[in-house]
């Protein structure tokens, strides 16, 4: 019987300068038309030479990222001519998801996370902190305590596993809540290197405008199952997608949540895109049969089992 297949597709924190270089240069050139309608800039230039600076702003990062993953997808499974049974994605991911699922097309796809990213960099200026170790019940408590006394934004924003969670929001309420969490046994609580707190109602009037953005768009039904950040349920109706996407900027990411229910699936799960980081989520939240299209070794070890 065919194992039940997972790819989930990362978010940013993943991309890195030369991303495309083990690309065939002739699958590159195919999208170039697609990719220069959809931006007005050189996605491909700056993926491959830089600055890097400037590939880790928000706006030029999430096209690019998607950019990297969709390619990653399109040459693995016409390679092993699979089909996913199940997709899903780590915050910009989902995006990724859901032009892996024929939702989008690339070049409306590219278009819509550029303008996100946009948007996001022009939102308020705030911190992030992964707090591990530490029960989400606590993390939730600190928050509260910080944004209630300074009257300013504080919240979890990745709910990534049981021992990993981010907060975000403004500078000032998570560092308190920083502090209330140290002073309640946390240990390891590490600031990301972010320019835009994620995730949290900082993101508010992004959102507002990034709903005019995704109302405008026509999208299908996903092609595979399809569970997204906002409430990590199988979402089909284009209407829901499209809504959740835009809560997606001001809550939390449900990871934890996702794990659960593609565990229970007991089949393999790829991470789809450059580097590793869902793959260790992933077995953090006790999921087996991981694979990553980043590893050296991944067309040998997945065709072992597929």
């Amino acid at each position: 019987m065919p194992r039940h297949i997972t790819i989930a597709f990362p978010g940013q924190g993943s991309q890195f300068l030369g991303m495309l270089n083990h690309f065939q240069d002739d699958l590159i050139e195919n999208l170039k038309d697609d990719v220069s309608k959809s931006l007005d800039f050189n996605i491909i230039d700056l993926i491959k030479n830089g600055p890097e600076e400037k590939l880790n702003m928000t706006s030029f990062t999430q096209p690019a990222l998607l950019l990297a993953s969709y390619l990653e997808y399109k040459v693995f499974i016409k390679k092993l001519n699979i089909q996913p049974d199940l997709v899903c994605g780590h915050s910009l991911g989902e995006y990724s998801a859901l032009l892996a699922a024929e939702t989008f097309n690339l070049k409306d796809a590219l278009n819509i996370v550029y303008k996100r990213g946009s948007l996001m960099e022009k939102s308020p200026s705030g911190l992030m902190y992964a707090i591990l170790n530490t029960d989400i019940d606590l993390i939730r408590e600190c928050c509260f305590k910080a944004s209630s006394e300074l009257n300013k934004i504080s919240s979890p924003a990745n709910i990534n596993s049981e021992k990993q969670v981010v907060i975000s929001g403004n500078a000032e309420s998570v560092e308190l809540s920083v502090k209330y969490l140290k002073e309640k046994g946390s240990r390891k609580c590490i600031k990301l290197n972010v320019s835009v707190a994620s995730h949290c109602e900082l993101m508010n009037e992004a959102a507002k405008s990034f709903k005019e953005v995704i109302d405008e768009v026509v999208i299908s039904k996903p092609k595979y199952n399809f569970l997204n950040n906002y409430d990590a349920s199988y979402t089909e109706e284009t209407s829901d997608i499209k809504e959740k996407l835009v809560k997606q900027l001001t809550n939390p990411v449900q990871w934890v949540n996702i794990m659960k229910l593609v565990k229970e699936r007991e089949g393999v799960f790829i991470e789809c895109g450059p580097n590793n980081v869902l793959s260790g989520l992933a077995k953090a939240n006790g999921v087996d049969n991981i694979y990553s299209t980043s590893s050296e070794n991944f067309y040998d070890e997945i065709k072992k089992i597929l």
